[in-house]
């Protein structure tokens, strides 16, 4: 997690200002524990605490299905954190390139995803596992979270949320080179407003998808706005008078009424409960960046949790394969790996395979290509500059 580490200091509150330049935010890997962690209870519990599960709780049922909310945690995340790196580039260098934040984003997202697939796909075409070909089609090609409910599986059902971060991707760097810093932050927050009245409106008109039609929830047009917002904050705090205003209005109490605000619309849905919660939670995580103190930070800071932190991608996408839905678990193709507790290590050894052997190494790769790219760039340019100021 880079940050403008060569970002000129211009604020007046010396410590924020020095974690905000800093290389390495390891809360934000704290975050992304608390991510993951609800998420793989959600999971998790799923078969074990329904009314049809191996030990009937209905009120710790209900409380573990909000761990849905770790998803939103992660778009809050890739927001903030992909505008923030973007930012910083602008800073260093004067410009951003699309073709390295491509390049990044490629051998970053792509190694564990495709390795999940083609597993998947091997045990469909062995017979192990029932998979529709237009739904693995449709991983492939990032359009998962639009294709009917009909075809969709529980084993490929996870990666809705990674066909909105695609289409984030292919949205968002370019509003930001096309705006610009300041102007971005409008478009942010005009861009989430929208897609808050558009889910609105289908809901409030029943627009939403009959029985085998196209999943209401996962749609991109109707989660946008949970990256949008982490992009505002991240452009809110890049300016220094924001930053230091926040900074300096922060205080523990505020914080813990944030997250109390955040509690409750998880837990009873107010009216326009999903803008609030994605306006709360980027209003949460910066508190915690910009203010890293008491019990929660070191928490957040811990070795082991911001290690569970750095392999939470790795998994999120192998977590599907073990902790399988209540509707399926009357058919268990992988016999006890799929049933509690084996399935909480199936998922850690497999994840951490995928990240050691995987991930991490790609992920390099495609950090020393950028980097190649950006100076070759620089060797082709700098000739013609040297010309022009010869002309002049």
């Amino acid at each position: 997690m880079e940050f403008c580490a060569n970002q000129p200091e211009r604020v007046e509150n010396r410590g924020a200002s020095a974690r905000w330049h800093s290389d390495y935010l390891p809360i934000l890997d704290g975050w992304r524990a608390v991510a993951i962690i609800c998420v793989l209870v959600c999971h998790c519990c799923e078969p074990i605490f329904h009314d049809a599960g191996i030990y009937p709780y209905p009120m710790l049922y209900r409380i573990t299905r909000h761990g849905a909310i770790g998803v939103d945690i992660f778009f809050c995340i890739s927001g903030f954190l992909i505008c923030t790196r973007l930012l910083c580039e602008l800073h260093r260098n004067g410009e951003i390139s699309l073709a390295n934040f491509y390049i990044r984003r490629a051998f970053r997202i792509l190694p564990p995803y495709l390795a999940y697939l083609l597993v998947i796909g091997a045990l469909a075409y062995r017979g192990v596992l029932l998979i529709h070909r237009w739904e693995w089609l449709s991983c492939l090609l990032f359009f998962r979270n639009y294709i009917a409910q009909r075809d969709a599986t529980w084993y490929l059902g996870h990666f809705w949320s990674l066909a909105v971060e695609e289409h984030f991707y292919l949205i968002w760097p370019g509003i930001l080179v096309l705006f610009g810093s300041r102007r971005a932050r409008w478009a942010a927050v005009l861009m989430a407003l929208s897609v808050a009245g558009w889910r609105t409106l289908n809901a409030h008109q029943n627009w939403i998808s009959p029985a085998g039609g196209v999943a209401f929830y996962g749609r991109t047009d109707i989660r946008l706005d949970a990256l949008l917002w982490g992009c505002w904050a991240a452009l809110i705090v890049d300016a220094a008078r924001w930053r230091s205003l926040i900074t300096n209005s922060v205080s523990p109490v505020i914080w813990t009424a944030m997250v109390a605000l955040l509690v409750y619309c998880v837990a009873y849905t107010p009216p326009l409960s999903m803008l609030w919660q994605a306006i709360l939670i980027p209003l949460v995580l910066v508190g915690t960046v910009l203010r890293p103190i008491g019990a929660v930070a070191w928490i957040l800071e811990a070795q082991a949790v911001r290690w569970v932190g750095r392999v939470s991608y790795s998994l999120y996408i192998w977590q599907q394969l073990f902790f399988v839905d209540r509707f399926e678990s009357s058919a268990l193709p992988l016999g006890k790996l799929q049933t509690f507790p084996a399935n909480i290590l199936c998922v850690f050894v497999v994840a951490i395979v995928s990240y050691y052997l995987v991930e991490r190494p790609l992920i390099a790769i495609g950090y020393s290509l950028s980097a190649r790219t950006r100076r070759s760039h620089k060797s082709r340019t700098l000739p013609i500059a040297m010309g022009l100021a010869t002309i002049k």
